[in-house]
């Protein structure tokens, strides 16, 4: 009898083990497909646009701390500061704005950087195309950018970086394969099939990191367009990547997909919007953060990064990624991060996120309520 009931046990034991087993395979099977779509690279558009309006004399395009490679950019293209193409660029800054994630949301619809030519028309508006450009801003910018890497070989410094870039790229890539669950996006915000993650490496961008997306044929791509800030050899010696990293890409990847939900309600939540912005305005703006609208889009992304976060990684992370939101002014970070679990946990109800932001706009409405 005893024998009889080890072997039960033991059967049952066997049977559970091997269950959890094929699931963890499985599991693990699902990140692998995931992160294998995702592409790392040096772009040179980004690399173009971004030394463009480097010269120009942007701040947030002059943070960069990767100290040799400055040095290249200054003697390469160091003459080329009072080209047409570097004019513009300063005046689009001063009299449209163009500055911050401006000019990586066109860098993303450019072809190449022969012809120059855009992946969709201007007519009507791309709507991921930032709005501080407009038709006759964009084609006069892309004629005399075509110029400018004609006239400064820009293609000869790109190609004599290449293996700079493509070290760069795969170590980012190995930190992302082996750190990200990119299997997430679709499982909190509801599936887009067919969709590609890239991220493109800003090397010259320092700190500064952009999320933009685009739409071919039906397919989209989301950007994450990601700076370097460490770097061997006090910045003389190779970019470094690791975890800490990660809320960044997660961050944003996720306005490719928080920001048409916020926008698709944009009426709804624009009095609530205008009315907190008023009692952050201050702090927002020395965060680059202009208007309602752009905060209420980072408030929904960052509460979905903490929710990523939650899910993925250690509680010590989570908050840590809550309190530096709260020190940026958001200042609701940890109430709307908590309503968020309601959605997580009544999926049967909310199938994605834009069914439940009618919460998100009862939250707003409802906060700090005068």
């Amino acid at each position: 009898m005893k024998n009889k009931t080890a072997y039960k046990i033991t059967s049952i034991l066997f049977i559970l083990l091997s269950f959890a087993s094929v699931q963890t395979l499985a599991e693990e099977s699902n990140k692998a497909k995931s992160n294998s779509a995702i592409n790392v690279c040096v772009d040179p558009r980004v690399e173009l646009i971004s030394i463009i309006f480097k010269l120009a004399g942007n701040p947030e395009y002059n943070r960069s701390q990767y100290f040799s490679y400055v040095g290249d950019i200054e003697s390469h293209f160091g003459k080329f500061k009072e080209h047409d193409v570097v004019k513009l660029a300063k005046k689009l800054r001063s009299t449209r704005g163009v500055s911050y994630d401006a000019p990586m949301s066109l860098a993303i619809y450019i072809k190449d950087i022969n012809d120059f030519d855009l992946l969709l028309p201007l007519d009507p508006w791309p709507k991921t195309l930032d709005s501080r450009w407009n038709k006759d801003s964009v084609l006069e910018f892309l004629r005399k950018a075509k110029q400018f890497a004609q006239e400064t070989e820009f293609d000869k410094f790109f190609k004599s970086h290449k293996s700079m870039y493509d070290k760069a790229a795969e170590n980012f890539r190995s930190m992302m394969e082996n750190e990200s669950h990119l299997e997430w996006f679709d499982e909190f915000f509801g599936a887009k099939p067919g969709a590609e993650f890239k991220i493109c490496l800003g090397i010259t961008n320092g700190p500064s990191n952009y999320g933009s997306r685009i739409k071919l044929n039906g397919k989209e791509t989301y950007y994450c367009i990601q700076g370097i800030w460490k770097f061997a050899l006090l910045g003389f010696g190779e970019p470094r990547f690791d975890k800490s990293m990660l809320p960044i890409v997660i961050h944003e990847f996720c306005h490719s997909y928080a920001n048409p939900i916020v926008d698709a309600h944009k009426s709804e939540i624009e009095k609530s919007g205008k009315r907190i912005y008023a009692l952050v305005q201050e702090k927002m703006k020395r965060n680059a953060y202009g208007n309602w609208l752009t905060v209420m889009r980072e408030s929904l992304v960052r509460a979905s990064v903490v929710r990523y976060l939650a899910k993925n990684e250690d509680n010590k992370m989570t908050n840590q990624q809550i309190q530096s939101d709260i020190n940026k002014g958001f200042l609701w970070m940890r109430e709307l991060s908590d309503l968020l679990i309601e959605y997580e946990q009544n999926r049967d109800k909310y199938p994605d996120l834009d069914a439940f932001f009618p919460k998100v706009i009862e939250f707003f409405d409802n906060y700090q309520k005068g």
